[in-house]
């Protein structure tokens, strides 16, 4: 069996991995009732503006859901996309699901935090055809990303809020159509610029926008990431069943989008998954620099949290390799900005511990990140100011790519290093602390074995007084 080593992960090539010959013709195939469906809910917007003599609304105002759910019997196949996202597969445990969705909260710091430095840096970076269409749809725009990450938070806090939220009709399952409906939107505008234009988007090279290999590649990355490219590197090991239950949950997640569900049968098959993208989907180009600069950019000094670049480098380096960080163009940061991450990680280690510890530590916890998140997320105003319904803002246009770009915030401006960076400064204590509690184990189990061989010397030396008594 082949070695394969991505970044600070290895694995061994099996017959249940998907071969390049399997993988190829993936590109080129995509979600096809999908663009249906949004081709025809334009021309019955269309018709009904015509009708009341008006304007056709443009493609950020249009409800597609709305649309979708209100036109539905119009049309066979409008019915039809209806009836596969709102069927129920047979295979899917409700009782699975829900044991799931806790996932996310359980080890909520940590997954989030591996979400945006694996996650977006490192799998959106290194997969061109995803970083080809986020930078034609203004999507990793310094001035547009942070909304972009706010929306992919609350789609994976609304798919997670509850049972009911997930089944047929739930905030979370239209939330998942919704997705699906602006894939298909974006991926409809792009072939027809390419169509129209030509020299946009190389599909030959790339395959399809938002084509069956990023689809597949983007479900493993919510489902499956957690378990093996990040929590891992924190110190935090989560149970098999806690990991079969979350993949469960993002099968049936991607059989609603559109997603094929083969591929997550089993635990050991999505494993396997995920790691044929890592071989399949990353290859660098010079688009990858684009969107890891503006990553990091947009991340850097956001109050109130006010992180320096340096500490999200020095994140990315630990999940994804000096190797992949050097090629994408980001900086070398200081041993400091090492300890702050490592105080994160020993953080992150220590409140996983206590909740494997302790059933009832754990409810409160699971519950507490559940509640601040969606509040801060969903309903702050420096969130989404209640949820946003997705709509399709950032239109491609030909001629029209995003480049590298700053951020118009200032630097901190308090004299204090403490006040300036508080997040940083708290993570460099736990880090001094966690080197403290080190030494102090390491002094006492030291003493422990002197008094241990102290003690078996004496009992030696009272055998051997014993016997040349005896004599």
């Amino acid at each position: 069996m082949t070695t394969h080593k991505v970044g600070h992960y290895s694995f061994k090539w099996t017959s249940q991995h998907m071969s390049k010959e399997e993988a190829e013709p993936l590109k080129h195939t995509y979600d096809e009732l999908g663009s249906y469906v949004v081709t025809k809910l334009q021309e019955i917007a269309q018709r009904n503006k015509n009708s009341e003599g008006g304007p056709v609304p443009p493609p950020c105002q249009m409800d597609l859901y709305g649309l979708l759910r209100d036109h539905r019997h119009e049309d066979e196949r409008l019915a039809q996309f209806w009836d596969e996202t709102h069927t129920v597969p047979e295979w899917v445990d409700w009782e699975q699901i829900e044991r799931g969705q806790k996932f996310l909260y359980r080890y909520a710091p940590g997954n989030l935090m591996g979400f945006a430095l694996q996650g977006f840096m490192g799998e959106n970076t290194a997969a061109p055809g995803i970083s080809e269409v986020l930078i034609r749809t203004g999507g990793f725009s310094t001035r547009t990303l942070l909304r972009r990450l706010l929306e992919t938070f609350q789609f994976l806090l609304q798919v997670t809020e509850s049972l009911d939220a997930v089944k047929p009709g739930g905030t979370g399952h239209i939330t998942t159509i919704r997705v699906r409906l602006l894939h298909s939107m974006v991926r409809e505008r792009i072939m027809r610029i390419e169509k129209t234009r030509g020299n946009y988007f190389d599909m030959e090279e790339l395959g399809a926008p938002v084509n069956t290999i990023g689809s597949i590649h983007s479900i493993t990355t919510f489902s499956c990431n957690h378990s093996w490219l990040q929590l891992p590197f924190m110190g935090v090991y989560p149970t098999e069943q806690e990991t079969t239950d979350y993949i469960a949950l993002f099968r049936y997640i991607a059989h609603v989008i559109g997603t094929p569900t083969q591929y997550f049968e089993t635990t050991a098959r999505a494993k396997a998954t995920m790691e044929s993208m890592l071989v399949h989907q990353f290859r660098l180009n010079e688009t990858s620099d684009v969107v890891a600069h503006n990553f990091v950019q947009t991340l850097t000094d956001l109050p109130p949290m006010n992180v320096s670049a340096q500490f999200i480098e020095a994140g990315s380096r630990v999940f994804n390799g000096d190797d992949l960080c050097d090629k994408i163009g980001l900086g070398r940061p200081s041993w400091y900005s090492y300890a702050c991450f490592r105080g994160f990680c020993w953080l992150v280690s220590a409140l996983a511990f206590l909740q494997h510890a302790s059933p009832m530590f754990d409810e409160y916890i699971t519950g507490f990140l559940k509640r601040t998140l969606h509040d801060v997320v969903i309903h702050s105003k420096n969130g989404l100011a209640g949820g946003s319904k997705l709509e399709f803002k950032h239109v491609p246009q030909y001629g029209k790519t995003v480049g590298k770009e700053g951020h118009e915030r200032s630097p901190p401006s308090s004299a204090s290093w403490i006040t300036r960076r508080p997040v940083e400064t708290f993570l460099f204590a736990c880090f001094v602390l966690g080197c403290l509690l080190f030494v102090t184990v390491m002094l006492l189990m030291s003493q422990a074995v002197g008094l241990l061989y102290m003690n078996l010397a004496q009992d030696q030396m009272l055998v051997i007084h014993e016997s040349h008594s005896f004599v």
